[in-house]
């Protein structure tokens, strides 16, 4: 198995306990009532350009000396199934991007958003 990191963000003045927005965006595929919805095609385009020397299998899959990854995505939601081969510093750019659209990181491996909120 490797790394899931997980990204969302909440509409203005919302803040929802993270681990039920996890388990009903992404591991139900529900909506979430307070939460944005995603520019899901920006955020494509901009994972194809951050990631440009990775082979790009399609829009959701790509594959590379540094790793691999599969991107699932929603309206509210956008999920990146990395190998575990994926080096920190490749990691850290997955998140960076995410940062750039709003969007903090959820770990559901420790069930943490890194979003400065307790």
């Amino acid at each position: 198995m490797g790394r899931q990191l997980v990204f969302w963000k909440y509409e203005d003045g919302i803040y929802l306990n993270n681990g039920e927005v996890y388990r009903a965006a992404v591991a139900e595929g529900k909506n979430v009532t307070g939460l944005a919805e995603l520019p899901v095609s920006e955020i494509l385009m901009k994972v194809k350009k951050v990631f440009r020397e990775y082979e790009r299998l399609d829009d959701y899959n790509y594959g590379g000396l540094e790793g691999a990854f599969t991107i699932h995505t929603t309206p509210q939601c956008v999920t990146f199934d990395c190998s575990l081969r994926m080096s920190e510093k490749e990691l850290n750019k997955v998140i960076d991007l995410m940062a750039g659209f709003g969007c903090p990181y959820y770990d559901p491996q420790i069930e943490t958003r890194f979003d400065g909120h307790d």
